[in-house]
């Protein structure tokens, strides 16, 4: 199957969860990435919100705020395909974006990615199918490898948030595309 046949046949398969399945995994998925020592100890957490039935990351978003730590999340620039970091302190500063994905509103500040203060720890990164190896098959648009490509991300731990039904035994990959060091499902996080 291609990549783009199984992008098809994924996301249609997400598209049709039931929502109360969709909740039931989404906190299970949560609660499990909360309960290891990666999440506590992390300082720098980059998270996505979620859209197309992605699993849901309301837990994490509250748990970072609630913490005190430094929570970036990711807003999209149509003119020139690429992600920016930036600072969110609460539900309060998001807004529908690009995509209709919920985003930090245009007044938060946004991460020079050269800044040597910025040092994330922590990328969860979405993704319509990974494979038992950690490679990632996104949306097609290249935003997160973009991203996740840059030097400040050397030595960040990065973990795929997905249902179990996206995880497949293995992906057509190209030289850009970024490993993940876990996967998180409903079932477990398992590290690679």
């Amino acid at each position: 199957m291609t990549k783009a046949e199984l992008r098809k046949k994924l996301l249609a398969e997400r598209q049709n969860l039931d929502a109360i399945f969709v909740q039931e995994a989404s906190i299970l998925a949560q609660q499990n990435l909360m309960a290891d020592n990666i999440w506590k100890q992390s300082q720098q957490v980059i998270i996505y919100s979620p859209i197309r039935n992605e699993l849901r990351t309301d837990l994490l978003l509250n748990d970072i705020w609630a913490s005190g730590r430094k929570l970036l999340l990711p807003r999209c620039d149509d003119t020139d395909g690429q992600m920016s970091l930036v600072h969110c302190k609460g539900e309060h500063e998001l807004e529908k974006g690009t995509y209709g994905i919920l985003e930090p509103r245009s007044h938060c500040t946004v991460v020079d990615y050269d800044d040597p203060e910025f040092s994330p720890s922590l990328v969860i990164v979405p993704g319509v199918a990974f494979d038992a190896t950690g490679n990632r098959l996104g949306f097609g648009g290249g935003y997160y490898d973009r991203m996740l490509g840059r030097a400040a991300f050397n030595h960040a731990t990065f973990v795929g948030l997905a249902y179990s039904f996206q995880i497949v035994p293995a992906l057509t990959t190209d030289p850009w595309d970024k490993t993940m060091h876990a996967l998180c499902t409903e079932e477990a996080l398992q590290w690679l």
